[in-house]
């Protein structure tokens, strides 16, 4: 194996890990938020078999990474709400991380 295939595997082993790490973040909000009544049972258990199911993608390869900015992410926010396009022009395409 060359020396750019090892960087590379590790740059997407280190990407891996990360996305690991904030799912792990986030799960650990969930069963505080359940332990302090701010969610129920069955929201609890939905995050965590989403979890999993978002580890199990990250070890077989089956995931994408989007980048979305602020502005986005806001507006999609709004949008999800509202259940209506707040925007008329045409939305720019996400940029997308793809690994396979």
């Amino acid at each position: 194996m060359s020396d750019q295939e090892d960087r590379l595997l590790n740059e997407v082993a280190a990407d891996e890990e990360q996305i690991v790490s904030t799912l792990v973040d986030e799960l650990r909000d969930s069963f505080l938020g359940y332990l302090h009544g701010s969610i129920g049972f069955d929201e609890l258990t939905f995050e965590v078999f989403d979890t999993l199911q978002a580890v199990h993608a990250v070890r077989s390869g089956h995931y994408t990474v989007e980048y979305l900015d602020d502005e986005d992410t806001v507006v999609e926010a709004m949008e999800e709400l509202t259940q209506e396009p707040l925007r008329e022009e045409e939305r720019q395409p996400r940029r997308r991380k793809k690994r396979r």
